[in-house]
């Protein structure tokens, strides 16, 4: 009886252990985020806080991020001359007002992924370079904290998740304690799709 009891024990903890963060979150918080991961089309307004240690106060940026299931992440940015950041299969894309294209340094394509796997909860890629601590708090809010391992080369040293039952409300890119940015985000718009002209200006 023992013996039968351990092997199906050693059958079933191979299939646990492929779950990204298996050992770091509750049945509860698992559920939560696959439904937070699940593809979707969705527009947000966003505040983007860039700290760094030359400065006494932030720089603050606002603008839209798109994410298309199929088309990858878009950032519009409402300061003048900013250009349309676009990140997909492909690579990275800076789409100019004039509609001038130009790519991005592979560092900033690298980094622009891990914002991307952060918008779509892809837990999987985030887990090859990083720790995991969740806690969840008594209003239904819900803290992730991502700690870099010691063996990855990313470029951030922590990664912050800010969220409340059904939505992401806050983003926190961290290299050193006064150099990190902020993301603070607004209810999403959820599309079935965008539009062919939404798609023609902010994808590719």
């Amino acid at each position: 009886m023992i013996n039968r009891f351990f092997l199906a024990l050693c059958l079933a903890l191979p299939a646990f252990a492929t779950e990204p963060f298996a050992t770091a979150l509750s049945e509860s918080q698992r559920a939560r985020l696959a439904e937070l991961a699940q593809p979707k089309s969705l527009s947000s307004a966003f505040t983007e806080s860039r700290h760094t240690p030359l400065k006494r106060l932030p720089v603050v940026v606002s603008g839209t991020v798109r994410i298309d299931h199929q088309r990858g992440l878009s950032l519009e940015y409402n300061q003048r001359g900013a250009p349309v950041v676009i990140l997909d299969e492909q690579g990275l894309l800076l789409r100019h007002a004039n509609g001038r294209e130009q790519s991005a340094p592979p560092d900033a394509e690298t980094d622009l992924r891990l914002l991307h796997a952060l918008f779509a909860f892809d837990l999987a890629t985030l887990e090859k370079s990083y720790s995991l601590a969740a806690t969840d708090g008594p209003d239904g809010g819900w803290t992730l904290v991502f700690t870099r391992l010691p063996e990855s080369a990313a470029s951030y040293r922590e990664l912050v998740l800010t969220g409340t039952s059904d939505r992401l409300t806050g983003i926190i890119l961290a290299k050193t304690p006064n150099l990190k940015t902020e993301i603070a985000l607004e209810a999403p718009q959820r599309v079935p799709s965008f539009s062919a002209e939404d798609l023609a200006r902010y994808f590719r």
